[in-house]
């Protein structure tokens, strides 16, 4: 999605939380005990206020960053332009040894993850299971976007290490930042629809 079409996404949200607004305040000082609350009464301007933050939180806000911060280490440690020139062929000459041994590094570490997954979740009794034995909702479904961030993160820091990409910690939170800069129209966008949202809930009765 481009950031022209986020854009005017954006000022459409702002544009949607405006009306919401014009609307309940109109309809609450025809029928004061119609069905909206009004948004410019004393309790309405400081539900906006001490709320102004909260209304933006979110666990969606936070799995969108750490998925960012992730692709963006994924894209700056060279992992994927690796992986299509490795499979498509299906021979190691195309690569260079310390290509070929970061896949292998990254396979470990793949494999290794999932065994850790399987076995937290399969096994009798499994840690990350609930009280009743099931996969959603668990403590393993809660955690599965953090989990996934986290193997992505440190698969793609190993190959770039392994590779070159990566020579100092520097370069690796750049690629953590580049990953923000990437999503930064999106996390704008969820930001506004959040608040809006949050508003919009807080207007019916």
């Amino acid at each position: 999605m481009s950031n022209r079409v986020i854009s005017y996404l954006c000022v459409v949200v702002v544009a949607v939380e405006l009306l919401a607004i014009s609307c309940a305040w109109t309809t609450s000082a025809i029928d004061p005990f119609g069905p909206f609350n009004n948004p410019l009464s004393g309790e309405g301007v400081r539900w906006m206020f001490r709320n102004m933050m909260s209304a933006m939180m979110s666990e969606w806000l936070v799995a969108l960053l750490l998925l960012a911060m992730s692709l963006g280490c994924l894209k700056g440690s060279g992992l994927l332009k690796s992986l299509s020139q490795r499979f498509p062929y299906h021979t190691s000459g195309a690569l260079h040894y310390r290509e070929r041994m970061g896949l292998r590094l990254a396979a470990v570490i793949t494999a290794a993850f999932l065994m850790v997954m399987v076995v937290l979740t399969t096994l009798p009794e499994a840690l990350l299971l609930s009280a009743t034995g099931k996969v959603f909702p668990s403590p393993f479904s809660a955690a599965i976007v953090p989990a996934v961030s986290l193997w992505i993160a440190v698969t793609s820091m190993a190959f770039g290490i392994i590779k070159g990409s990566f020579s100092t910690i520097h370069q690796v939170f750049d690629s953590f930042f580049n990953g923000i800069s990437r999503f930064a129209p999106l996390i704008v966008l969820m930001l506004l629809s959040l608040h809006c949202f949050n508003v919009i809930k807080m207007l019916v009765k």
